[in-house]
Formats: C-alpha cells, structure tokens, sequence
C-alpha cells in the first residue's frame, strides 16, 4: 500500500488560473514513490502547456493510460509522442474503434482524432488489456468493468461501426485506474461510462478493499435523469467514501447533490490543483 500519491490535474473543464487551459477534455498526471504514470490526455496539448506552467516535468513517465477510446480523453497523445518522448500506451483493445454519437443534427464521431499507425510512427508501443493489469506497485487499471447495477445503462446514442453497419456501443473499454494507499482506495474514472458503482465495487472486489479513501474524475451525468442520480447517491453513500472529487462530465446537478450530502468530503478542483496524501 502506498503512504504517499499526489495526482495533480492537467486537462478539465474548469480552470481559475489565468496562466493555465481549459478544455472540454480529462487528463491527470500520477506521482508515487514506485513511478509517475498519465491517465489520459484530454482533447489538444493543453495539457502539456498546463504541465509546463506547473513545473511538472512529463518526461519522468514512460506509461500512459488511457480510459477509454473518445476523443476528449486521447486527442493529446500524438502532441506527447512528437513533443515530449515515446511511451507504452495502455488501453483495451477498443479504444479505436471507430466511435459514434447521435445528436438530433445527426451523427458525430466522438473517437480517437488519430490513426494507430499515425502515433506508433510517433514512439507509442500499444498494450492492450482487458482484465486488470497492476501497472505499477499498488496502482491498476481496472480491466473491464462488469455491469452489475441496472440503473447504470449506456443510453442508445452511442454507437460504434462494425462493417459497414452503425450498432448500440456498450463502451466496454471504459477502464478505470485503482491506486491502493494506506488510507483506502483511490478510484479514478475518466468519464465513467461503466458507472460509478460499478467501478468502485470492481476496485473493492479486485484490491480485497473495503474502504474507499477518494472518489475522483468524471461520473457522466450531466444529462442523467434525476432517478438515476438518486439511484447512485444512495449507492454513494452506502460506499461511504472519505472524499469525491467530481471532474469533467460529472454534471452540475450531481455536484450540487454531492455538496448537499457530502458537504466538505466534496473537492471541487480545477485545472492545476492536486489531490495528494502524504
């Protein structure tokens, strides 16, 4: 278990430091005292221009992982390959899939903005991974997330196209990252497609865990129903969690339920704050 992790945010939507980017995006970078890892990349190079103005030096990690296969969380690899150094990228198999989502305007396509053979001229090395993988010392990645809940359902406008034929995309690449420390459990999502509950009771089941110290990333609920978000409150709270750190595509009503039960155990962080124990 680890004493010591600090996981500072370098792609969000939310920023109040003028000299730093915001961006419709999600990217966190890792440190602990077994290696640095990047989960994520957001959607440009924000990132790495936020990296740069925070004193965080990219060059110390040789992993990136990246959640799943949409463009706000993977658009930035290509600007890290040519601009920082070459990496292992850890995915599943899915992550290029060619991705789908359908608006009232039509279909727009939401996956990587890249092709695999454009980023492996780039110095990337693809390790593909669809059950739990321990990348480094106590932290995971989750492998897929089993869909256990009924209230936490891919809703039909997400598609993704097999042949020539457009089918409902059940987002299985959806991983989230599991750091285990010394006060509990450290559950990151990136946009949490699989579900909140669903990850956290993954992380429980695969770490042999009980307690869960912080809860953070995105929850994909800014457009969910109020059932679904009472549903997942409950389940929240039965979890106890210490902190939750609601990133991203969480979505304002689920923050302000969040403030109204959690109350301070809710972090609201911005692009350039970190989250750390020591």
């Amino acid at each position: 278990m680890l004493s010591q992790v600090k996981l500072t945010i370098l792609s969000e939507n939310r920023v109040t430091d003028p000299n730093l980017i915001a961006e419709q995006g999600f990217s966190i970078f890792i440190e602990t005292p077994n290696g640095n890892i990047l989960f994520d990349t957001g959607q440009t190079r924000a990132f790495l221009h936020n990296a740069q103005q925070l004193n965080i030096d990219l060059s110390s990690i040789d992993k990136i992982m990246l959640s799943h296969g949409h463009y706000d969380h993977t658009g930035g690899l290509p600007f890290f390959l040519q601009e920082v150094k070459a990496a292992k990228i850890i995915c599943h198999p899915a992550l290029t899939n060619k991705k789908y989502r359908v608006y009232p305007e039509g279909r727009k396509d939401i996956g990587v903005p890249w092709e695999k053979k454009e980023v492996e001229s780039y110095g990337a090395k693809f390790i593909y991974k669809t059950r739990a993988y321990e990348v480094l010392s106590d932290v995971w990645i989750s492998g897929e997330i089993p869909r256990n809940t009924p209230y936490e359902q891919i809703d039909e406008t997400y598609q993704q196209r097999v042949s020539e034929s457009y089918i409902h995309d059940e987002i299985h690449d959806d991983m989230s990252l599991i750091i285990k420390t010394e006060k509990g459990l450290i559950v990151l999502l990136g946009c949490g497609h699989a579900g909140p509950i669903n990850s956290i009771k993954h992380a429980m089941r695969l770490t042999k865990t009980k307690h869960i110290y912080a809860v953070i990333g995105g929850m994909h609920l800014h457009h969910a129903p109020d059932e679904k978000i009472e549903k997942i409150m409950h389940n929240l709270e039965l979890l106890n969690p210490e902190y939750l750190v609601p990133l991203h595509c969480t979505g304002f009503n689920m923050i302000n339920r969040m403030f109204n039960l959690f109350k301070e155990r809710v972090k609201l962080l911005n692009v350039g704050d970190s989250f750390e124990i020591e």
